[in-house]
């Protein structure tokens, strides 16, 4: 963190600068304990208000597919909005391993699963870095309602009390955390419904019970790694994909268009986010990912960000992919 502050060179205008500081407070209700907190909070303001400013004016010439603004996290330093494991620290695998997918033949150009009424609305994980849970748990109310006619909302704070006891909200993100889920499911005989096991925003002692069970699995799919095409099958023809991904600042700050950028790397040593692929496309000769987010409806476009698809497995979109089987 010292070193992001290190690296601030702010050239926005004073005035200027100070009228979007209290815009951003008023808008997002922020308060700082002391002075020396609020200069700290405003600096990374600043740093991404600038680039905020340089990406929207490639975007207004058309340099760029996609649009940036500020939101609720412009005032957090990249390491409080993603929490990262390097692979010098071990993690541990599941013991299970995941089913491969079916070769098909009837893969359609286009699919937006939204439009058969099958995907939930846009949830917000607020603060807690449980992004795993809230992707896992879109990815299987979306294969109940393609696959059993229900529509359920389930719980998340199931999946963040129950997989792992030694998780907790400001923990960085384990990769092996979507298989660790789907395998709990399978071997706990399902996850509870959301109305009976809330959101409460924190870690606590895991109140699972079968009683209130709202979906089941019988196994979890695999996208062979890096694998582009094999995630539009599996999307297409069988139903959304929870998927963990790379993201950097533009990522964070994405508002509409088609997102690419070539700091998002495809890398097995920064994955910081899951979110589910609930669709693709094509807008103007690029194709595109259409990608479900847990940070609410203010993110991006409604809560989702389409993302460019066929761009060397952008984000490392379909390193790590997986779906349940119903």
């Amino acid at each position: 963190m010292k070193l992001f502050l290190l690296c601030l060179l702010t050239v926005v205008p004073p005035l200027l600068a100070s009228e979007e500081w209290n815009v951003f407070k008023k808008t997002y209700n922020k308060s700082y304990a002391n002075a020396w907190e609020e200069n700290f909070r405003k600096q990374i303001f600043l740093e991404k208000l600038k680039l905020v400013e340089e990406q929207n004016r490639k975007f207004e010439k058309g340099l760029s597919s996609f649009s940036v603004a500020i939101n609720r996290f412009a005032d957090l330093s990249r390491e409080e909005v993603f929490k990262t494991k390097s692979d010098s620290e071990v993690e541990e695998k599941p013991s299970s391993r995941p089913l491969k997918p079916l070769p098909r033949e009837d893969v359609p150009e286009s699919i937006d699963w939204r439009d058969y009424g099958v995907v939930t609305p846009v949830a917000d994980q607020f603060y807690c870095q449980s992004c795993w849970a809230f992707a896992v748990v879109a990815t299987v109310e979306a294969h109940m309602g393609i696959y059993r006619q229900q529509n359920v909302s389930l719980s998340q704070q199931n999946l963040i009390d129950c997989v792992d006891l030694n998780f907790d909200c400001d923990q960085y993100l384990d990769r092996y955390m979507v298989d660790k889920t789907y395998q709990y499911i399978i071997d706990n005989h399902g996850i509870d419904t959301v109305d009976s096991y809330l959101y409460e925003y924190v870690v606590g002692e895991c109140r699972f019970s079968s009683e209130n069970v709202g979906a089941t699995i019988v196994g979890y799919g695999n996208i062979t790694e890096g694998d582009e095409e094999e995630l539009k099958t599996v999307v297409g023809t069988i139903g959304p994909v929870t998927v963990v991904i790379t993201t950097d600042i533009d990522w964070e700050l994405y508002q509409s268009g088609i997102y690419y950028s070539e700091d998002c790397m495809n890398t097995t040593e920064l994955f910081n986010h899951v979110v589910v692929v609930v669709g693709y496309g094509n807008e103007n000769g690029q194709d595109y990912w259409i990608v479900k987010n847990s940070w609410g409806t203010w993110f991006g476009e409604d809560g989702y960000i389409r993302m460019a698809r066929n761009r060397d497995n952008l984000c490392g979109i379909a390193s790590i992919a997986r779906y349940p089987i119903m």
